[in-house]
């Protein structure tokens, strides 16, 4: 007979040793994959952030060469013209210094107006209120409102789909529908029977909204170019160029998109974005 007490219970320590041992492993090894996981997730946001300041920088770049570009006419027209105005002075030729000033007035107007809109565009990304549940339906039928007089000037039908509701501050998306509509109302050429279609459909998690007109329409080339900065189409139609920038910034801090769909000249526009829904 021999006692293997001792050789049992060192087996037994073994055992558990072994046991622990593993156990430590495991955990270790799923720490170790949580903090990989975690820093993975840390570089994504990393690169995210980086690639959207990259985008807001070359954003401000081309922000800054348009300011300063469209800014350059009214302020030499204005110096141009005063230069003009001493020598009418002199002269004492009144039509002339009548005619003179009126052209400094309107580029002091012009300067204004894109000032303005610049102070607008430059708040779209940071003044936004708090995002709540909109009835698109009333926010379409306020954006009308203002500008009524020029709709019933032009006989323009409107319709109005019955539409979902969207998530968003209810005035930035006001703005939105001014601005939309009013290029509608701009752009509709001599249509004998102009319409303007306002509408929302839920795809995708989204809301996809549009204002289509049958107006002039919009060349296919100009498709992305219309949201740029001062970007304008035609010379004879009122405006700074600055509000489909505006739309479009108001739309991206929603987290939707924009786009522009025509076929055309002569075929109308239909502008299309999308809103969050609700849920």
């Amino acid at each position: 007979m021999h006692d293997i007490t001792e050789q049992k219970i060192a087996e037994q320590y073994l055992l558990e040793s072994r046991e622990s041992l593993k156990s430590e492993v495991v955990e270790q090894t799923q720490q170790l994959a949580n903090t990989v996981n975690r820093l993975k997730q840390e570089i994504t946001e990393r690169e995210k952030i980086s690639s959207e300041l990259e985008t807001k920088n070359a954003e401000l770049e081309r922000f800054a060469y348009a300011v300063s570009h469209d800014l350059k006419t009214p302020l030499i027209t204005i110096k141009g013209f005063i230069g003009l105005l001493g020598k009418d002075i002199d002269a004492n030729d009144k039509d002339r210094i009548e005619a003179d000033f009126e052209k400094i007035n309107t580029a002091a107007d012009t300067m204004g107006a894109l000032l303005n809109d610049l102070l607008e565009l430059s708040r779209a990304g940071r003044v936004t209120g708090d995002q709540a549940p909109c009835n698109l339906n009333l926010i379409a039928k306020q954006a009308i409102e203002l500008v009524k007089v020029n709709i019933d000037a032009l006989g323009i039908k409107i319709e109005i789909e019955d539409m979902p509701n969207v998530n968003g501050d209810e005035l930035r998306l006001v703005e939105v529908y001014l601005n939309l509509i009013e290029n509608a109302v701009k752009f509709m050429g001599d249509q004998i029977s102009p319409q303007i279609h306002i509408g929302a459909v839920e795809k995708d998690g989204m809301i996809s909204c549009f204002v289509r007109d049958n107006g002039v329409g919009i060349d296919t080339k100009y498709h992305d170019q219309v949201f740029g900065l001062f970007e304008r189409l035609s010379a004879d139609v009122g405006g700074t160029g600055v509000g489909l920038a505006l739309v479009k910034r108001i739309i991206e801090v929603h987290g939707g998109e924009i786009w522009v769909e025509s076929e055309g000249l002569g075929h109308g526009c239909n502008v299309a974005f999308t809103l969050p829904n609700t849920s």
